[in-house]
């Protein structure tokens, strides 16, 4: 009789004579209650738990300081996406602003918007967290699970808390389709209270779960269960001492419970890099606007038209600024990209604006003329109905982009762009429109106009140059002409000859603020995106933890903000520094988060035209992620160019980032080792050798920064196990400041050993085995033997690979 015969045979033993795995449902009293406290609303709020289980709250905000008058007051929070717009707040009387809001159980966090620019939390609740950007968040919670008394918990006391057991099917933390023939089954109990956790179901006796993660409340257990090929129902058995009881529910496991949430298979393997185009790189020096900076020119100097209306370099001339990057010079330097090694172009925005980062946008229909032809967007204009496509044109610098659509297919490259879709620009048509007509306009359905006498209207952050759209919660954009416009806009880029061959169009979109819009329109809007390229990937600018945004219907990714922010704060803090096993806990909780097909595409990002580099960030240690960091509001801030240890921690970050789970993503220039703080000084031309030599002294290609880059990625295309593996902590050291992880995918396996500590690290990996191989090493010459045994110089990181 072989192994697995004689396995098979005690396991039907133990079937017969254990009634608890031969009975169904197993005959085991089921978990109750025990260390529950009521509900205490904040007193800001007031209300009670319907019939349904939602909450119907009624919301109050009492500044502590007077607000100026006319001031606009909204609710956000994890409740509604963190909308600036979808909760508005009502002034009752000076002083006292009321919303109404539906809210289901759970663990919620909140701040009221003033203006659309200050973000504050509750006065009078006291419950709060930090939000991760240096303030708090101020939290609500609801029912029976968010107020646990998880410190009453102990192990082995035979107490078993029912509310804080989970399992819901519906959502992929807790039921995932790992391959076609397993699941991954988690289940969630309070930390500390339970000693292990099985998975039973009819006819097979309990699979064990094993204990994968766990936070000041919860204990997560995990399994992986073969397909029975058909929906089965199960259900799970906790033990704690000589107690041993089940979960209440029975659950049924079936493909049909979840929405088919599948992302592109391409996006696995994609390293990103995104492309400022007015600061990339001039091509074309004819379409170039009037006037243009001098690519070499000294960034803190002022050109001779710059000031001489009496602004200043911040006050405001520094932002209108133009250096006359197009798309023929990104074409140009397609070479440089190849050779760098990535695959996957983000460019922001590229429509018709007047700015150079064109995120007010003049017209969704044409590519901007100083990006391309120079000066044909006039004319296109003229003869086009922004509300009938059939009299829209294609005119010569939209050809020029298909012509980059088409060479950079023909090399390889993906290519997205950005879709701005809540606001545009004053200049758009519409608007003009509005403006002119007043009342009468055509397009006074699109904007959300507030007063007409005198003229109001809301906008984006404040900012009167950018009029939102108007929204509404059953369609997320309120008015049909300009949902209709948005896709029809979103079909001429995608499939720009209508065809139905999607291969000469753009290959996804990534979205401007998507919170500020209501979900219901992305639902729809997602709908459009695939049914005219099922492989179109689809990524939103979400700063936290997006869930909501990661569950088949909006989002295939986002910007992977969290991931980011958690390795500076490994590698690039001080005083603030956390260790290796803290950053592991914060990724392992992100991966738990969102479902598998999206956590293999998000886009794991350093920095971005949002934030300061992140080279910077390391020089200017200790300040919240993209808090603190532009100079023009903190005279601390250093945006000289930092020294060479920042640079080491820069290049040990982006070794993380090329080898961790995930897409990453290259803000331009940081491979060559561009530095500034948060915008404007993080958008400097790139400094191309040949576009030299150059006025700010250091403002050069720095060849070990580029030469590391190129061999990092260079690793990780080489490596199927890096791009589609499973990710394994193999080791946390926070003594030695080192972490070391395995990606494996079939026979490959891949070691990635990190040492962030400013001393040599000796890494001990006894269950390894042999047979592995050192693959790359930075500092490039470090001999960093293998296991059992690895040495890491300061700073150091290295790999290893081996074929089973």
């Amino acid at each position: 009789m072989d192994g697995l015969m004689l396995l098979s045979f005690v396991i039907l033993l133990l079937s017969i004579f254990d009634p608890v795995e031969s009975t169904w449902p197993p005959p085991l009293a089921k978990a109750r209650s025990t260390h529950l406290v009521p509900t205490q609303l904040p007193a800001s709020f007031t209300g009670q738990r319907a019939e349904d289980g939602s909450w119907q709250l009624d919301v109050r905000f009492e500044p502590a300081s007077p607000l100026p008058t006319g001031s606009k007051v909204n609710i956000a929070g994890s409740f509604n996406h963190w909308s600036t717009s979808a909760t508005p707040m009502v002034r009752r009387r000076p002083g006292l602003w009321h919303a109404r809001l539906t809210v289901p159980d759970g663990t919620h966090w909140y701040k009221f918007i003033v203006n659309q620019e200050n973000w504050l939390p509750d006065p009078l609740n006291r419950d709060t967290e930090p939000d991760g950007y240096g303030g708090v968040n101020s939290v609500l919670r609801l029912g029976p699970e968010a107020n646990l008394r998880a410190d009453l918990a102990r192990l082995g006391d035979g107490h078993i808390d029912a509310a804080g057991l989970k399992h819901d099917p519906l959502q992929p933390r807790y039921l995932q389709r790992r391959d076609s023939d397993s699941w991954r089954i988690r289940f969630c109990t309070l930390t500390g209270d339970v000693q292990s956790v099985s998975i039973a179901s009819p006819g097979t006796p309990p699979i064990p779960m094993t204990a994968i993660l766990s936070n000041d409340r919860d204990q997560w257990w995990e399994a992986v269960v073969p397909d029975r090929g058909d929906a089965f129902p199960y259900t799970f058995i906790l033990q704690d001492g000589d107690t041993r009881e089940r979960h209440q529910d029975i659950h049924a496991m079936t493909d049909s419970q979840q929405i088919q949430f599948t992302t592109p298979e391409w996006a696995r393997d994609a390293i990103w890099y995104q492309v400022m185009i007015d600061r990339f790189r001039d091509g074309n020096p004819v379409n170039n606007p009037d006037p243009v900076r001098p690519w070499n020119s000294a960034w803190y100097e002022s050109s001779p038209w710059e000031g001489a209306d009496g602004q200043t370099f911040y006050e405001y001339y520094v932002f209108s600024r133009m250096y006359g990057g197009d798309i023929q010079g990104l074409m140009e330097q397609l070479d440089y990209l190849s050779e760098l090694g990535v695959n996957a172009l983000y460019l922001n925005p590229v429509f018709e604006a007047d700015s150079h980062h064109k995120y007010n946008a003049t017209s969704y229909i044409h590519i901007d003329q100083a990006f391309g032809q120079g000066s044909d967007y006039q004319q296109a204009e003229a003869q086009e109905d922004l509300l009938d496509p059939s009299t829209w044109t294609w005119n010569e610098s939209d050809r020029i982009f298909l012509d980059f659509l088409k060479e950079a297919h023909a090399r390889g490259f993906k290519v997205i762009i950005d879709g701005v879709f809540n606001h545009v620009g004053v200049d758009h048509p519409a608007f003009r429109d509005v403006l002119e007509n007043g009342e009468d306009s055509r397009f006074t359905d699109w904007f959300s106009i507030t007063s007409w006498e005198p003229f109001e209207y809301d906008c984006w952050g404040g900012f009167k140059s950018l009029p939102v759209f108007r929204k509404n919660e059953e369609h997320g954009i309120a008015s049909q002409e300009v949902r209709d416009h948005i896709m029809q806009v979103t079909t001429r880029w995608m499939d720009p000859d209508g065809d139905g061959d999607p291969s000469d169009g753009i290959d996804g979109w990534r979205l401007d603020v998507p919170n500020e819009v209501p979900l219901a329109f992305w639902i729809e809007w997602r709908k459009h995106v695939k049914s005219i390229n099922p492989d179109a990937y689809i990524t939103g600018e979400i700063w936290n933890r997006a869930e909501q945004w990661l569950d088949g219907r909006s989002f295939d990714a986002v910007m992977n903000y969290p991931f980011a922010e958690n390795t500076l704060a490994w590698i690039g803090n001080r005083n603030d520094k956390i260790t290796p096993t803290e950053l592991d806990r914060r990724l392992a909780e992100l991966r738990l988060a969102y479902p598998e097909p999206a956590t293999n595409v998000l886009q794991n990002l350093l920095d971005s035209h949002d934030t300061d580099r992140f080279v910077s960030k390391i020089h200017n240690p200790d300040r919240p992620y993209d808090q603190g960091n532009r100079e023009q509001q903190d005279s601390t801030y250093d945006g000289s160019k930092p020294p060479a240890e920042a640079y080491r921690k820069a290049r040990l970050a982006a070794f993380v980032q090329l080898t961790y789970l995930g897409a990453p993503m290259i803000y331009y220039g940081d491979e060559v080792g561009m530095w500034g703080s948060d915008d404007p000084n993080n958008r400097k031309p790139m400094p191309w050798p040949d576009r030299g030599p150059y006025e700010d002294e250091g403002f050069e290609f720095m060849p070990e920064h580029l030469d590391f880059y190129r061999r990092a990625i260079a690793l990780r295309r080489s490596s199927p196990a890096l791009s589609r593996g499973e990710f394994q902590t193999v080791q946390v050291h926070d003594d030695n400041d080192t972490w070391a992880f395995v990606r494996t995918l079939g026979d490959e396996e891949v070691l990635v050993a990190i040492n962030a500590s400013d001393r040599d690290a000796t890494i001990d990996l006894p269950d390894l085995g042999d047979g592995w191989t050192q693959v790359f090493s930075e500092p490039a010459d470090t001999d960093a033997g293998a296991p059992p045994q690895l040495k890491l110089p300061p700073l150091g990181a290295a790999a290893w690979r081996r074929n089973q």
